[in-house]
């Protein structure tokens, strides 16, 4: 038995429409999401924002099949890495370990810890460096091995925005896309690539590296393509009234229907699976938008998943 594990870091979603009040309030708990302390008090917040957002988000993920498939997409990638270590002759276990909803972090480790795992690599799969994501990802499962390992030896990785795995798999998925529209020129069709917002406080107060790494994404991705199609950037999934990162996606889609712009392909850049913001929001609320301001063909990148 190996006593080697990673750990592929997400967030998670509810597998059903019963787990959506506990994603909502595990995920409103988090210190890096409601930045408000004491924890009682951001814990009473979090419980509110759950109670009024449940019916609108159950309604979401009732549209995308009953649930989010980020934990079965999040365990096929760990299972499949799993597979090419061992096969390379590195006896690996390879676990997916979420934020906010089953398998738990501390759960993951608790039982890695009792199969004799005294060597642990953290991964998160957030392309892109966040205090919003990757900062609590670690910090979660730091403690989790400090608890349930005590002196087991532990070791991260940070983001990987530029690395080339991760840009070619964007550039394929590019070429076999706009191989689908009408007009196969790549300067018909313009790319959308688009990122999950956070607080702009977050990078002017605090220099949160998201939006540069996510430039450096995009930039790294059209230079493999060899920029023969014309792309912006824009932020998608805002919550609450304070300003956050932009343009919104919504926004630069009408702009681009305004412009007349046939062929549009949505690239979301800072997952690396399909959940609620691609099966729900790219592909229902952003498609419906980009219907009603003329633009004839609108399609996304799948997510990258297996």
């Amino acid at each position: 038995m190996t006593d080697r594990a990673i750990l592929f870091l997400q967030l998670g979603g509810p597998e059903n429409l019963r787990e959506v009040p506990s994603f909502l309030y595990r995920l409103f708990s988090d210190p890096d999401v409601i930045r408000v302390k004491p924890a009682i008090l951001r814990k009473t917040i979090a419980a509110a924002i759950a109670l009024a957002r449940q019916r609108t988000s159950r309604s979401l993920y009732a549209s995308i099949g009953g649930g989010s498939p980020i934990r079965r997409w999040t365990e096929a990638q760990a299972a499949g890495v799993e597979t090419i270590l061992r096969d390379s002759g590195r006896d690996v276990l390879v676990r997916a370990a979420m934020n906010c909803s089953a398998p738990l972090v501390e759960d993951v480790v608790a039982d890695l810890a009792g199969r004799g795992v005294r060597r642990f690599l953290a991964f998160p799969l957030y392309p892109q460096y966040s205090l919003t994501t990757t900062k609590g990802a670690l910090e979660r499962s730091r403690a989790a091995v400090a608890k349930s390992a005590r002196g087991a030896d532990f070791h991260e990785l940070g983001s990987w925005p530029l690395h080339p795995g991760f840009v070619a798999a964007h550039a394929e998925s590019i070429r076999e896309e706009l191989a689908r529209f009408p007009d196969l020129r790549p300067e018909s069709t313009h790319l959308l690539y688009s990122a999950h917002s956070i607080p702009k406080k977050l990078v002017t107060r605090e220099g949160d590296p998201y939006p540069r790494e996510v430039g450096a994404s995009v930039a790294a991705i059209d230079s493999a393509l060899g920029g023969r199609s014309p792309s912006s950037l824009a932020y998608q999934s805002k919550l609450g009234p304070i300003e956050w990162l932009g343009p919104p996606t919504l926004d630069e889609i009408g702009r681009l229907g305004r412009a007349g712009v046939e062929q549009v392909l949505v690239v979301p850049i800072a997952f690396v699976s399909d959940h609620v913001e691609t099966l729900y929001e790219v592909d229902q609320l952003f498609a419906e938008t980009a219907r009603r301001a003329g633009i004839a063909h609108f399609r996304r990148t799948t997510g990258l998943n297996d």
